[in-house]
């Protein structure tokens, strides 16, 4: 098969079932560098390179024609969900917003989808 076809393949199955509700995902640094070593075990399969070659990420993304991508198009699709979220005036925007009022649960201070993007958009914005 060529790899063309294997990318179309990877690309309409793998990515769509790995990126399903996406939009919706606080994803944490373990999330990231998970989602990202995942995305290199694929590439690494489908140029059937063993373990014991040890070429670099980036060698195998460069022999693949690939740009590290899924990670990239979940950040896209969270904002785009966000956008559309906040658009309107609704108890979900309400709710991301932080207006909510409700007594704080014990423990640690939760992360918020808002502060996480806002946090993590200078990061991912030059990976794009």
């Amino acid at each position: 098969m060529k790899l063309e076809l294997k990318k179309r393949i990877i690309k309409t199955l793998i990515w769509s079932t790995t990126k399903y509700a996406a939009e919706t995902w606080t994803l944490r640094k373990v999330d990231i560098q998970q989602l990202e070593a995942f995305e290199m075990w694929i590439w690494k399969q489908v140029m059937k390179l063993s373990r014991t070659e040890h070429q670099s990420n980036q060698e195998v993304l460069d022999t693949v024609g690939e740009n590290t991508g899924l990670i990239n198009s979940i950040w896209q699709k969270q904002k785009n969900w966000l956008r559309h979220v906040l658009r309107g005036d609704s108890v979900l925007r309400t709710v991301l917003e932080g207006r909510m009022e409700w007594t704080r649960r014990r423990g640690g201070q939760s992360t918020r989808m808002l502060d996480w993007m806002n946090s993590n958009d200078e990061e991912y914005e030059h990976k794009e």
